[in-house]
């Protein structure tokens, strides 16, 4: 029994390794509601990651940038792109979303194998298209769930009346400000 326990604490850290990265007792939250009149079209494009909480795939990442494009049948295409702080190579990763509800997106990265495991919820609390959007991601384990909120603007330097209204969704969801961390958008390439 107690290998059991092991084998099932190892399976839940990795998991957690892939999927969000703050912690918290119990499941996710069930009152987190998204943008119930998303429009798919409008959010395509490039969008600036103001901050987030933290990620260990954007771990030592900076000038980190999201863009999205309309492949057809529903899908959209995806691809992360971020600068290294140490050594400031470029790294992307590519992959398809679909919205699979009003405002939820479920998100596959290419390359990476159990699809089961790397699938991602991608919610989009809010957003005006055209400056700002705060993105929700929930994974439940056992007896805790994972967080992650990103702050995305279509400037690279948003103003501060923009971050604002983006923090002030974070609030009216329930969400905590204090894990947000602001990604370094200076000195990009």
């Amino acid at each position: 029994m107690f290998l059991a326990h092991i084998i099932c604490i190892f399976f839940a850290f990795n998991i957690i390794l892939v999927k969000s990265q703050v912690p918290y007792i119990g499941n996710c939250p069930e009152n987190i509601t998204t943008k119930s009149d998303f429009q798919p079209d409008k959010y395509l494009g490039k969008w600036y990651e103001y901050a987030k909480y933290p990620f260990i795939f954007e771990a030592g990442g900076k000038c980190i940038t999201a863009e999205y494009g309309n492949l057809g049948n529903g899908k959209i295409s995806v691809v992360n792109t971020q600068y290294g702080m140490l050594f400031g190579s470029k790294s992307s990763i590519r992959g398809t979303a679909k919205e699979v509800a009003p405002g939820k997106l479920l998100v596959n990265f290419d390359y990476i194998p159990l699809d089961t495991l790397t699938s991602s919820n991608y919610w989009v609390l809010d957003t005006d298209y055209e400056n700002f959007s705060v993105v929700f991601s929930c994974y439940d384990l056992l007896y805790f769930h994972t967080e992650v909120v990103w702050i995305l603007t279509r400037e690279q330097q948003p103003s501060p009346e923009t971050i604002e209204k983006a923090k002030s969704v974070i609030q009216e969801k329930g969400l905590s400000l204090k894990p947000l961390t602001i990604t370094d958008q200076t000195n990009c390439t």
